[in-house]
């Protein structure tokens, strides 16, 4: 009696809600269709009104026994469709790329969506799926443009890679081979380089880091500090060309390796105030040795002019000596004139 009883109220519950081939079923699933009222969303994608108009028209030539809980399953996908389509395309207005991608998970959904669509054969006689699809592909090819100029006015090379394949896979959904093959191959080439010149970086900056290491450590002589400095001066350069790698692709990498520059400039600046007092003592000392060396050739040249001067005037003492001798006709005593005769001697100093 009591099973009874339980079967009855079941029945009773069960068969007072819309059951299948429900008027009231009908009724409702009528009234959330004809509730869409989307005007903007149907304005930018022409075919969710298509159909939604052909949704309504299918439930309108439908008798009430012919909708049934397998009619309001596939009329409820294609709400949410529509839903989602909303979400998406207030999300693809944006100028922010982070947005567009939100908007392309959306569209991943919405293309699940209407694969389960399709698989309701009223559904798929009527076109249904099919003007949805064709609204989703033109949301693709708009997304592969928005992404190839993203790409195109991008500074950053890694996030103008990513930009680069988003279009890609945006124009293969949009059913456009080859903008789809031209943006494949861009992002290929962008990479390809991007990887090379990151390898490059890198060993740039493994060289600066070894060159920096060898120009800090202790080095007291002259010519070792010299050494460092040219050490050091190899780091800057070898960090310079990392930095300018950097800079080319805006890559982010450059504020993880700014480290390095400070540290560079450091070890510079101590170098060089250590070679300037080095260069400052070499040239006292070399002044003091150049004082010295030239005191003795002052010296040396004042004794030589003491010695000329003595020469000189011995030399004049002995003409007179010598005039005197040829005046007495005894200048062949003398040695300073013997190149000449006593005649012209004579003659000379008469």
């Amino acid at each position: 009696m009591a099973l009874m009883l339980i079967v009855i109220m079941f029945n009773t519950l069960y068969f007072s809600t819309p059951a299948a081939g429900s008027d009231e079923l009908k009724r409702e699933l009528l009234g959330d269709i004809i509730s869409v009222d989307k005007p903007e969303l149907f304005d930018d994608y022409g075919e969710l009104y298509l159909a939604k108009a052909k949704v309504q028209a299918v439930l309108q030539g439908m008798e009430g026994w012919e909708v049934t809980r397998n009619t309001e399953a596939w009329v409820n996908i294609f709400l949410g469709i529509i839903d989602d389509f909303e979400r998406m395309a207030d999300l693809s207005k944006s100028s922010v790329p982070s947005e567009h991608i939100k908007a392309l998970e959306i569209a991943a959904g919405i293309n699940t969506s209407i694969n389960a669509l399709s698989g309701y054969d009223i559904a798929e006689r009527n076109g249904i799926p099919m003007f949805s699809e064709i609204a989703l592909k033109r949301f693709y090819k708009g997304e592969g443009e928005f992404f190839k100029e993203s790409a195109r006015n991008e500074g950053e090379t890694k996030v103008k890679i990513e930009h680069a394949r988003n279009s890609s896979s945006a124009y293969e959904l949009g059913g456009m081979p080859t903008e789809k093959s031209r943006m494949e191959f861009e992002s290929r080439r962008l990479d390809w380089m991007y990887k090379r010149d990151m390898e490059r970086a890198s060993d740039y900056i493994t060289a600066s880091w070894s060159h920096r290491e060898n120009a800090d450590k202790p080095s007291p002589g002259f010519f070792d500090t010299a050494a460092a400095f040219m050490e050091i001066i190899k780091a800057r350069d070898s960090f310079e060309k990392a930095k300018k790698i950097y800079e080319k692709h805006g890559d982010r990498e450059l504020e993880n390796v700014k480290g390095i520059e400070s540290k560079i400039n450091d070890t510079y600046k101590g170098l060089m105030q250590k070679t300037i007092k080095n260069i400052t003592i070499y040239l006292l000392i070399l002044s003091f040795f150049t004082a010295i060396i030239w005191k003795d050739f002052k010296r040396w040249g004042e004794e030589l002019d003491d010695t000329m001067l003595g020469t000189e005037l011995i030399g004049q003492d002995c003409i007179w000596s010598c005039r005197t001798l040829c005046f007495f006709e005894l200048c062949a005593q003398c040695k300073c004139i013997g190149s000449r005769s006593n005649s012209g001697t004579r003659n000379a100093i008469i």
